[in-house]
């Protein structure tokens, strides 16, 4: 049974992914900040199998994500594939954006892809054999007014999916890929109340992401090394 990592899989998309996961039968690790919020995604993998190991994680921090690391093929084996999807955001301009708003953002969306993907590599190295999902946005192909922080991150995120595919490239059963959602109705557009609610009919929806990500990480012979993948 493979296992994979889901990052802030405490709510949004990264639940919804996790629930998935755990459908098609995988070992599933639920990560978050929020003890509260992974025990609700670790009851609902419950319902499905047991098959599941939550776990309280800062990913943005090089410690908790070695302790992360360290627990997963303790519990499971080995670890297979990693979804990076944590992720926060800021509605400010520029001008406004504290010096502390830019690192959380920078921090929380893409150091957080850096320390993990650096940290599961050597397992999927190993076995010649792992799958990198990174979640990133349409506002990391497009800027967009008061998104400065987290557009900055979300374009991180495709350079870093492009560099490490072709790191890993001579290792033929390893892909990265990425994946860009347009807006999607999760907790994050909240921070946006009126634009949130006049616009909320017309997102994604996290489940719709979710069943996209799982598709990217089973479908091997659509899905390639290096690929990014508009939704």
């Amino acid at each position: 049974m493979a296992t994979v990592i889901v990052t802030g899989s405490g709510r949004g998309i990264g639940r919804e992914a996790a629930i998935l996961l755990a459908k098609r039968a995988m070992n599933v690790v639920v990560c978050s900040r929020t003890r509260q919020e992974i025990d609700e995604t670790v009851d609902a993998i419950k319902q499905i199998h047991a098959s599941v190991l939550g776990v309280r994680c800062d990913v943005s921090v090089f410690s908790q994500v070695d302790s992360l690391i360290k627990k997963t093929p303790s519990k499971f084996g080995d670890i297979d594939i990693l979804v990076n999807n944590a992720g926060i955001a800021v509605v400010k301009s520029l001008l406004d954006t504290t010096e502390k708003e830019w690192d959380e953002t920078l921090d929380s969306n893409l150091k957080s892809a850096f320390l993990c993907s650096k940290a599961v590599l050597p397992y999927m190295i190993r076995n010649n054999s792992g799958t990198i999902v990174n979640v990133s946005s349409g506002a990391g192909k497009t800027g967009f007014e008061n998104l400065s922080a987290y557009c900055a991150s979300k374009f991180g995120m495709m350079g870093l999916t492009e560099s490490l595919a072709w790191e890993v490239a001579g290792h033929n059963n390893i892909r990265v890929m990425v994946i860009c959602p347009g807006e999607v109705a999760t907790r994050m557009q909240e921070i946006d109340p009126d634009y949130y609610w006049q616009n909320k009919g017309r997102m994604l929806q996290p489940k719709q992401v979710a069943a996209k990500i799982v598709e990217m990480i089973f479908d091997k012979s659509r899905y390639r090394n290096g690929q990014s993948i508009d939704i």
